[in-house]
Order: C-alpha cells, then structure tokens, then sequence
C-alpha cells in the first residue's frame, strides 16, 4: 500500500470521529474529542477479521493520536506538518510533504475537509447517515466507498475497498 493511503485512512478516521452527518456543512469539527474505538478490517481474499481496539485523541488544527492498545500496541500521530507511527519501541516519522498523493486529498490529511466533496460525492440520508462515493479513477481504485453513521458524533465508519476488503470503525466519544 503506498504510504499516502495509510495516512489517507487516518485522516478519514479523523473526519469519522468529527464529522455531524445533519448538519449543512458537511464537516463541523469542534476544538478537540477523544474517545475509544473498536475496528473491524475483514480481508476479503481469506475470508479473515482483524479486531482492534484503542482510544483516540482529536485537537483541532494541532494533532490527532490514534492509539491501537489490542491486539497490538501501536501509535499513529499526525500533525498538519507530519506524522509518526510507533510499533514494537520503533517510530518513523515522516512529513506530509514527502508523500506522493492526489492532491486533491492533502487538504484533507491537514485536517482541512471542507474540500471533500471535491473529492467525493456526498449523499446525506436520513438518521445521522452519510455515504461517500470517490470521483477520481485513482481514488476509486483504492476505496469503492466510505459511510458515517451517528448523529452530532458519528458512531460508526464503514470503507469498502476497491479490492473487496472491509473496514469498520465504531466510536465511542469520551463524555
């Protein structure tokens, strides 16, 4: 998987954890959140699931920390300038800039998701539900589709894969 996708996913699973499906705007990010997650990633070609589980730690415009405690302890954490993936008491950090992607979704790693309908197209449905359609050929090669489900704090994010994989990541924000 090229790089850009990894970090790609994690500025989704941002806008999953800040996303208010209702309102007008199609992101409404508050100053901060943090939460627990449980994500399911199903691989299609073996018939397996993977369940992990962490917590998640949001700062608007400053950084955002995805934390896996189970399975396997690891640490994402992204900045609007960098990232850094910890695992097994080894870290890379990288800077954004670095990265080979379409930039019409470097905007959105920065956070910034106000251009995500030039990217996607957005279909809101009743009940907290929004589905995400990618509009660009090398998007759609890498994600056939991505939803957010929940009300003023999604709960749920489901990305169906080009390939037939699966992920799902349901939130629980901290009170």
């Amino acid at each position: 998987m090229r790089k850009w996708r990894f970090v790609f996913l994690a500025a989704l699973a941002v806008a999953a954890a800040q996303v208010n499906a209702d309102s007008a705007a199609p992101f409404e990010l508050p100053d901060s959140a943090s939460g627990t997650f449980v994500q399911r990633k199903t691989l299609a070609d073996v018939e397996v699931t993977i369940t992990s589980s962490g917590t998640f730690r949001f700062v608007k415009g400053r950084s955002f920390v995805w934390n896996t405690l189970k399975p396997l302890p690891s640490t994402f954490s992204a900045t609007p300038d960098s990232y850094t993936f910890t695992a097994d008491g080894k870290s890379t950090t990288r800077k954004l800039s670095e990265l080979k992607m379409p930039e019409g979704m470097r905007s959105l790693v920065k956070g910034d998701f106000s251009g995500l309908a030039d990217v996607f197209d957005v279909k809101k449905e009743t009940g907290g539900f929004a589905v995400f359609v990618p509009k660009t050929r090398e998007l759609r090669d890498f994600v056939k589709r991505f939803t957010l489900a929940g009300g003023d704090f999604p709960t749920r994010f489901t990305l169906d894969y080009a390939n037939g994989d699966r992920l799902e990541i349901e939130l629980a924000k901290d009170r």
